[in-house]
């Protein structure tokens, strides 16, 4: 048996606050911290139910917590949230995890293991077509040992449950089932979980206000009274006020501001190791997509990786065939797969049928959420007029970008960003036929199989092997379709915001973020 029983987040958190700011400032109670957000979140569904969009899951990270969770790369060590020590036994067969005792709930119901049960439960049940229920399905059953123990039993031994719940699109969080019993489906409008800060009000367009939670669990936080979360669309204009002091900080710095950002005084930029990929993914639901030639000449030997790199990025990004960008543990290179050859993807579209006179015509699909992606499809467009394709680019506002790509699965092409990765099993909720999460239409069984070897192998070594083999087969048959790395920055202002910890794009969390002003 292997037993977890580590120092409580807030404990460690407190502890090195004092030592590290005792010849400093010490933080400071009160204030509203205001970010900026460039796009509308769509709901607050904790995972159950479609995948969210960018904004909804900064906003939720405030609202919702896990069983477990992450400290900031590039540690990624797992630590207690909810659950305050577990417990593996039988080789990964079962897992038993120990809740923190007295939570509440923002609603005032407590968090039990009855409840715990409940959220994780649902995550598995086909009928809430929850995105992330493919990480789950190796659970065989969830028992309740008392109320502040849960045991979890696996179908086989699986090393997978404890990251998956503390990393992953920040795993299972847990929610009020009385708020679900209140609301019925409207309750992803009103969120009620056990996070630092409740939801206070939502006008669409304008903003999101949280509030402090006054009966969170980790002793002595948080120490803002509020976030108010802006929605901010004009790159420039956002700019402008973190320079003015209109906002506080921006959780998303548009890619043409990072240098002027850089430039400003009393402005602190961050950003971190190449965990993310820009993404140009092919639906493999519509012809000719549903042919791997298409795929590689389209998404495999027509871009010009390098030139978008440099061009869209100003050479921050580097090229990237593999799934997993090159911050990832056991990330491979696999770019020398797909060559910028536009004579070989010629070849492929002519062995298609496709020449001057009967061209291949698709969409390119794009958000208004990050101006950068504009950049991209246009320089796609352009590489693909090279090749004889004609692509044309549908600008949509990101809250349908995500009805289309996550919900109808309604697309060409998606250019985009995704999410920070911590592990090849993290982007696997993807690759399994027919689940909510299946956006491209995957259908490869070897694929599946080596996804699940790799969750049922405890040994690292093996693991990476399998996690190579796995980046391996995706790049050969273009399944999953990256351009390059996507250099994730966030921005604030360096003498009001303090202790601000930077999680890439995997979190945004302010539980322990204070206000000097």
């Amino acid at each position: 048996m292997k037993t977890y029983q580590l120092m409580p987040r807030s404990v460690l958190v407190v502890l090195m606050l004092q030592i590290g700011l005792s010849w400093a400032q010490s933080p400071k109670y009160g204030g509203t911290l205001r970010i900026a957000l460039s796009g509308e979140p769509a709901f607050f569904n904790a995972n159950q139910g479609p995948a969210p969009g960018a904004p909804a899951f900064f906003i939720s990270n405030s609202l919702y917590n896990s069983l477990l969770t992450l400290t900031p790369p590039p540690e990624l060590k797992i630590v207690p949230d909810l659950a305050q020590s577990w417990d593996v036994l039988e080789d990964g067969r079962t897992y038993i995890f120990h809740l923190q005792e007295g939570v509440q709930f923002h609603d005032g119901t407590d968090v039990d293991a009855q409840v715990a049960k409940w959220s994780i439960d649902r995550i598995r049940y086909p009928e809430v077509k929850a995105w992330v229920r493919p990480y789950y399905e190796d659970i065989d059953q969830v028992e309740v040992v008392d109320t502040s123990t849960l045991r979890v039993r696996m179908k086989e031994p699986s090393g997978a449950l404890p990251m998956a719940l503390a990393g992953y699109f920040q795993g299972i969080p847990m929610v009020s089932p009385q708020a679900v019993a209140t609301y019925g489906e409207d309750w992803k409008r009103h969120p009620i979980g056990t996070g630092p800060f409740m939801l206070k009000e939502w006008i669409p367009g304008q903003h999101v206000l949280l509030v402090k939670n006054p009966h969170y669990f980790k002793p002595g936080l948080p120490y803002l009274d509020a976030l108010e979360f802006r929605i901010m669309k004009d790159p420039l204009t956002v700019t402008t006020a973190l320079r003015t002091g209109e906002i506080d900080l921006i959780a998303r710095v548009p890619m043409q501001q990072v240098a002027l950002l850089e430039r400003s005084a009393g402005i602190t930029v961050v950003t971190g190791p190449a965990m993310i990929p820009t993404v140009a993914l092919l639906n493999l639901r519509v012809k000719p997509f549903d042919d791997v030639r298409a795929r590689r000449a389209v998404g495999g030997y027509g871009l010009d990786r390098a030139e978008i790199a440099r061009v869209a990025f100003q050479g921050r990004a580097q090229p990237l065939v593999s799934v997993l960008p090159p911050g990832v543990p056991d990330a491979i290179d696999v770019n020398e797969m797909y060559p910028y050859k536009p004579d070989e993807a010629k070849r492929l579209l002519k062995e298609l049928g496709y020449d001057a006179k009967h061209p291949l015509q698709f969409t390119i699909l794009i958000s208004n959420l990050d101006a950068t992606m504009a950049d991209i499809a246009a320089l796609i467009k352009n590489q693909m007029a090279k090749i004889g394709v004609e692509a044309k680019i549908n600008l949509m506002d990101d809250t349908a970008v995500v009805d289309r790509l996550l919900g109808k699965h309604d697309f060409d092409m998606l250019v985009s960003v995704f999410a920070n990765l911590v592990e090849i099993n993290q982007r696997s909720v993807s690759f399994f036929k027919g689940r909510q999460s299946d956006y491209m239409g995957m259908d490869d069984p070897q694929l599946e199989a080596l996804v699940l070897q790799w969750r049922r192998t405890l040994e690292p070594e093996q693991r990476k092997a399998i996690s190579a083999d796995i980046q391996r087969r995706l790049a050969d048959q273009l399944e999953w379709v990256n351009v390059t790395t996507y250099p994730f920055f966030q921005a604030y202002r360096t003498a009001a915001v303090q202790n601000f910890l930077f999680y890439n794009h995997a979190l945004l969390l302010f539980d322990t973020t204070w206000l000097a002003k």
